[in-house]
């Protein structure tokens, strides 16, 4: 199985990792219940503002509903989604 899954919108692409413990499921949906659909729906919120992380070599965003967690692999163009949490975890 595949390692990543790519996704491609609004000329990103994006790349999501399988779980370990549960390589046919994406990390964010086996730990925290979340899906490709928020946590792009977090990246591509305009009124809200990325924050980098230095300590932890990341940029963070939030909303209401979700906390994302990602990285540059290419500046402005491929991007690594490290996590995304529903805010009550």
């Amino acid at each position: 199985m595949t390692r990543y899954t790519e996704v491609r919108a609004d000329g990103f692409v994006f790349l999501f990792a399988h779980d370990d413990d549960a390589p046919e499921l994406l990390h964010i949906y086996a730990r925290h219940l979340t899906t490709m659909e928020d946590a792009l729906r977090v990246w591509f919120d305009s009124d809200i503002e990325d924050i980098w992380d230095a300590e932890h070599n990341r940029f963070e965003v939030q909303n209401d509903t979700h906390l994302l967690l990602w990285n540059w692999l290419t500046a402005g163009e491929r991007v690594l989604i490290i996590s995304c949490m529903t805010r009550e975890d």
